[in-house]
């Protein structure tokens, strides 16, 4: 079965793809729905679940695949969040999984509450261009020991487990 990914951001294609072996990865930009900056771990759901529902139908008969990636108020600060979605054809609804998060420093807390976006934050604080097509804030704040990709990795990886099992049900 083909896949069609609702987006061509490089970090999320290289994920899809090394996921990805039951046929073709095609990668479409889609509109996410929801605020360039998705805040909370519902917004950034829906994001993921809008994008695979508008990809997949930029793809006849393929499944959908949305990956988002957002921030989330915690008690201790602000975390990022990430999300996937994956339509399949013949099944109801999208199955959803979440990513790992990561206390995000207050210098970017602060303007992220204030409705900035966390691509370009990241870009000025690591000095790195195109930081959100690479190894994003995961990447940076982790030393590089998980990269953007390795973590929309997982999240596929949950994604295409979850489709299998109720598949052999």
């Amino acid at each position: 079965m083909n896949l069609a990914l609702g987006t061509t951001n490089k970090a999320k294609v290289q994920a899809a793809e090394a996921c990805w072996n039951f046929g073709e990865v095609r990668g479409f930009k889609t509109e996410s729905g929801v605020n360039d900056q998705p805040f909370g771990h519902d917004e950034t759901r829906q994001g993921a679940i809008n994008r695979a529902v508008n990809a997949a139908s930029c793809f006849p008969e393929a499944a959908g695949l949305g990956l988002e990636g957002g921030v989330a108020e915690m008690v201790d600060g602000l975390y990022i969040c990430n999300w996937g979605a994956l339509t399949v054809p013949g099944f109801k609804e999208p199955f959803t999984a979440s990513g790992a998060s990561i206390r995000l420093p207050d210098e970017l807390a602060v303007p992220l509450r204030e409705g900035q976006e966390l691509g370009p934050l990241m870009q000025e604080f690591s000095s790195q261009k195109n930081i959100r097509q690479h190894d994003g804030a995961v990447g940076f704040f982790t030393n590089g020991r998980i990269t953007r990709a390795q973590m929309f990795e997982h999240i596929v990886e949950l994604l295409i487990g979850q489709w299998k099992y109720e598949k052999n049900k």
